[in-house]
């Protein structure tokens, strides 16, 4: 049953995947499978095409290729995914999916009523919506996770990862080149429409702004953020890549998404590379740490004013001024969406629009943005908590055990991985979660910390050592360090 009329070949092409995933699971290891499997449905698989059936959430290019992954996986490599992360934490924040569903749907029985002169009335909330934005929250967060976590398990694995997506971005490139001459038109080529409907935000600064097949042109500028920091990565344990010298193919990557004209996506690289280039492995994770506890803590920080909304719209006012209105509106509707959201604060008003400001003719007045108060108007702060994290808490937990990785390369590519998922984060406090890679990259972040940790022949403990201490630990406990470690 499909839910969307965008034409024959878009269907085509979602049906068609389960086929290509037991090709690649056919005819290769695992985790390269699992890669090519979720990866290729995020960079060519068409946006907003949908299979709907009942009592499951829509069946869209990322739902299909992260279930294709997990069925792929239970049929070659069941030992992996048949085993759940060990760390406590994990398992908390899964149970908060549920929780946090049927909370949202108990504490939202009733209708909402807005408007004056013309009513608009939301009706309440029952178990069953309820059950379905838990359902919606383990497919859409916690089963990239879990993959991440399950496929990645051995040093090769994290090189394996950091070169794939190299290879990825170097292919994409290509597309994007294309259209940063001819403007936004594969999706229109291959599928007959555009993936989104404001064709104006394809145009910033006197050109064009790629999307290729992807939701947004800032999605595409992100993925190119992720792609340029492993490329990074990969000059540490690889001097060339497809017979090209490594710092060649960052430099070229560095050039596309600077062509890609997103003004947060170059600041993300602006932030990250120079680190990559001259600072240690700790001080890169502890970056990334830093960025994570930022991410966790700005509804609170915007809740209390202790953002300086004035100063950093005069820093985006001298950039542009087109750029500064436009962050100034996403304040002014972040105030009015926060506001809101206090009052339902722990489940929030679930979905369906109910979490929206509305004006005297019953029409929504307001734009949510940023993923994070997405998030806390939807589900309060235990479904804020649960996504975001989710998502960054590995980045604590990779900080507190690189005190006990001997490798310098190995400290060197957990660092990377730990920017790679830490830009993704910040960029969800602006932005919408285009794609849900950087929870894959997550989980693959908190296997490869646990897994670069043993010493040589050392097998991965019974017992848990990190739970929530562990992550408490990065911040309270100074790490560590060997002289081997900072001399790496």
């Amino acid at each position: 049953m499909n839910n969307s009329s965008f034409g024959f070949v878009a269907g085509a092409a979602l049906l068609a995947w389960p086929i290509a995933a037991l090709v690649f699971f056919s005819t290769m290891r695992p985790l390269r499978a699992v890669l090519f499997t979720i990866f290729g449905a995020l960079l060519f698989l068409p946006e907003l095409e949908a299979f709907k059936l009942p009592l499951w959430p829509p069946f869209d290019k990322t739902t299909i290729a992260y279930q294709c992954a997990l069925l792929g996986c239970i049929a070659r490599c069941p030992e992996r995914v048949l085993r759940f992360p060990r760390e406590r934490w994990v398992t908390v924040i899964f149970a908060s999916f549920l929780i946090g569903g049927i909370g949202t749907a108990v504490t939202n029985a009733d209708p909402l009523t807005y408007g004056l002169w013309h009513k608009v009335v939301l009706p309440g909330l029952d178990f069953k919506a309820g059950m379905a934005m838990a359902i919606g929250r383990f497919l859409e967060l916690g089963l990239p996770f879990f993959l991440g976590a399950a496929v990645v398990r051995e040093r090769r694995d994290v090189q394996t990862l950091l070169t794939f997506l190299v290879s990825a971005g170097l292919l994409y490139s290509f597309f994007a080149l294309v259209e940063m001459r001819m403007s936004p038109q594969f999706n229109v080529w291959v599928y007959g429409y555009h993936q989104y409907l404001d064709f104006n935000q394809a145009i910033r600064f006197g050109g064009y702004r790629p999307m290729v097949f992807m939701a947004h042109g800032l999605a595409v500028a992100l993925f190119f953020v992720v792609t340029t920091i492993a490329a990074a990565g990969v000059s540490t344990f690889r001097r060339r890549l497809y017979r090209i010298r490594t710092p060649l193919l960052t430099g070229y990557l560095v050039f596309i998404l600077v062509a890609c004209r997103s003004t947060a996506a170059v600041v993300y690289g602006l932030f990250a590379l120079p680190l990559l280039k001259f600072a240690s492995p700790r001080m890169q994770i502890r970056a990334a740490a830093l960025v994570g506890a930022l991410v966790l803590l700005y509804p609170a920080m915007r809740a209390f004013q202790v953002i300086p909304v004035d100063t950093i719209l005069s820093l985006a006012d001298g950039l542009s001024h087109e750029r500064s209105a436009s962050l100034e509106y996403r304040f002014q509707n972040e105030d009015v969406l926060l506001e809101k959201g206090r009052r339902r604060p722990w489940f929030g008003w679930g979905e369906f629009n109910r979490n929206e400001g509305f004006d005297g003719g019953g029409k929504v007045t307001t734009v949510t943005d940023g993923a994070w108060i997405i998030s806390f108007g939807t589900q309060g702060a235990v479904g804020f908590v649960g996504t975001f994290g989710l998502l960054v808490t590995p980045i604590f937990l990779a900080r507190s055990r690189l005190s006990r990785v001997a490798d310098r390369r190995d400290r060197a590519t957990l660092a990377v991985l730990s920017l790679a998922v830490a830009m993704p984060a910040l960029d969800l406090i602006p932005n919408g979660l285009f794609s849900n890679y950087p929870y894959f990259l997550s989980g693959a972040l908190l296997s490869a910390s646990r897994v670069l940790a043993l010493a040589p022949g050392e097998d991965e403990p019974d017992g848990l050592d990190e739970g929530f201490e562990g992550v408490g630990r990065a911040w309270v406990e100074p790490t560590s360090v060997s002289a081997s470690t900072v001399a790496g």
